[in-house]
């Protein structure tokens, strides 16, 4: 039980610094990918402004799931969507294709290899 209390304390002061960033940034967008103290797993990374809005994804490796929020200036931040993706990982080639496939990639490497 003390581990869910530690893993929701780390998420909440990752995601306190995270909008302590976004309301006192006077730069140009950025992104932040940084895991900090005891979250070595946890990692926020802020995405380019829309309109008055500005996404927040936080990415767990130990769970390996990916939440997204949305800070909307003057409205606080709101949640997105979570995704897990352990399965997601064993896809081969889903999606859309770009460049070589897989098997293009493993028959060039053993190429070179026999060279």
């Amino acid at each position: 039980m003390r581990k869910i209390y530690s893993t929701n304390t780390i998420l909440l002061i990752v995601i306190s610094l995270l909008l302590a960033i976004l309301i006192f940034k006077n730069s140009a967008n950025y992104v932040i990918a940084q895991g900090d103290g005891n979250a070595r797993h946890v990692f926020g990374l802020v995405g380019e402004r829309q309109g008055n809005r500005q996404p927040l994804y936080l990415i767990d490796t130990e769970e390996q799931a990916i939440m997204v929020y949305e800070y909307f200036q003057g409205g606080g931040l709101g949640f997105v969507a979570a995704r897990n993706y352990k399965y997601d990982r064993k896809l081969q080639e889903h999606g859309r294709p770009y460049g070589l496939s897989i098997e293009d990639v493993k028959s060039e490497l053993l190429k070179a290899q026999t060279k």
